[in-house]
């Protein structure tokens, strides 16, 4: 007995010794990276990287919006009139800041966005949270403002009006992000955005500037970050006086399964890009081995080209060249049998993922469209229907016309919130 408790002593010792000496020598030796804690919302730095003169924003509101139009089946002129034609100068600051990834046990990463602050901002002006689409450009993020149109047209309506606009670039997006695009990870996505408004607020006090009340607006991909940011928001008691989203898909699982059993003649030609974008997407984040493989077909360069597409090192074109104008040429049998049984992780993660089954305070519109070619309209609608069945009684949608599509539904969003926004502001 005696020998036995000597022997547990020794190898107790000896264990507790190997331990502490690893602590101490991992600080040591030119291959070592300690790993330093994050503070999710510190303000790291900000630039300022333009200014927005008069003459900027009158090339939005005409050239710039013309050629956002090509091929829509509408046309600028439709809503022109609506956008604003007079303006504030307005300054532009890239912010970086730290955040954290979630799903990979809460990894240090640095984040960037916009904060946009018009000319004689002062305490009590409003603040617009914008939450940008889906891009399958690197470049195309709020924080590198020459390549995202989407975001100038929310500073032509809102920050040209003097209401500060703030945009998070997510995870991934933007030419200085330097993780993987974290394409409709819920947590991430929500971490990002929360971390990005913490650390405009820094930033905003560093210029002297007490913030008014709080708007949030997001299209597409944003319109569903929206959601995110606005259960995030409320449950950490900050105050949001509105909110729009233009095309959200409230529940990006039903919207995949959608384009796969039930399509339509004018659905996307990128939904099965983007849809490849969210399985690679998830296969990172959530650490899903082989899921793309099991997915994505591997004859005649398709795989290749899908991963290369979400590390955006190849083109749109490149990736419709390989058969992506149907979905069925990309994706392999296994993807449509697990989705009907919901039999693989990926299904059961992208059903986690929803944005809308809470009860939410502010006022919430949700702008859709029977003829937009990526969110039914059912969808795009999804949180208010949902939410008015327990309880909601200030939420709305609003059907922005029978032939108004992806891009229709969100300039149109932009006409109609406005006086909406400065109605409670």
């Amino acid at each position: 007995m005696i020998s036995i408790s000597r022997s547990r002593l020794f190898n107790c010792v000896l264990s507790i010794s190997l331990m502490v000496l690893a602590i101490l020598s991992s600080g040591c030796g030119s291959e070592s990276t300690p790993l330093t804690p994050a503070t999710p919302g510190l303000l790291i730095s900000s630039d300022l990287i333009k200014t927005f003169e008069s003459s900027d924003f009158e090339k939005v509101r005409t050239s710039e919006l013309d050629d956002f139009f090509y091929m829509s089946t509408k046309s600028a002129s439709d809503y022109r009139s609506g956008l604003v034609s007079t303006y504030k100068k307005v300054a532009l600051y890239r912010v970086a800041y730290e955040s954290v990834i979630p799903e990979l046990g809460n990894q240090k990463v640095i984040g960037y966005g916009l904060v946009a602050i018009p000319e004689g901002a002062t305490n009590g002006t409003p603040i617009v949270s914008y939450q940008h689409g889906t891009v399958f450009g690197k470049e195309d993020a709020p924080s590198n403002i020459d390549h995202s149109m989407e975001t100038k047209l929310a500073l032509l309506q809102f920050a040209s009006q003097g209401y500060i606009v703030i945009a998070a670039d997510y995870f991934g997006n933007g030419p200085l992000s330097a993780v993987p695009n974290a394409y409709f990870v819920k947590a991430s996505s929500e971490q990002a955005m929360f971390d990005m408004h913490s650390a405009s607020m820094t930033f905003l006090k560093k210029m002297s500037i007490a913030p008014g009340k709080l708007f949030l607006l997001g299209w597409s991909q944003g319109g569903y970050n929206t959601l995110l940011h606005f259960r995030m928001l409320e449950k950490n008691n900050i105050p949001v006086a509105g909110v729009a989203t233009a095309s959200g898909p409230g529940d990006p699982s039903r919207g995949v399964i959608r384009s796969m059993f039930a399509r339509r003649s004018f659905d996307a030609a990128y939904s099965a890009p983007a849809t490849t974008n969210m399985i690679f997407a998830f296969e990172y984040y959530y650490k899903l081995a082989n899921c793309s493989k099991l997915f994505i077909r591997q004859d005649s360069n398709r795989y290749e080209t899908a991963r290369k597409f979400y590390d955006f090192t190849a083109t749109f074109s490149d990736y419709l060249s390989v058969g992506g104008y149907s979905i069925d040429s990309i994706y392999t049998p296994d993807f449509f049998s697990t989705a009907k049984a919901t039999s693989h992780r990926f299904w059961e993660l992208l059903s986690q993922a929803e944005s809308y089954r809470w009860l939410s305070q502010a006022p919430l519109r949700q702008y859709y469209s029977v003829r937009d070619e990526v969110v039914p309209a059912d969808l795009g609608k999804l949180a208010v229907d949902y939410q008015a069945g327990i309880g909601k009684t200030n939420g709305t949608s609003h059907d922005a016309g029978p032939n108004a599509d992806h891009r229709c539904v969100y300039v149109h969003t932009l006409v109609d919130v406005k006086p909406w926004f400065d109605s409670l502001k």
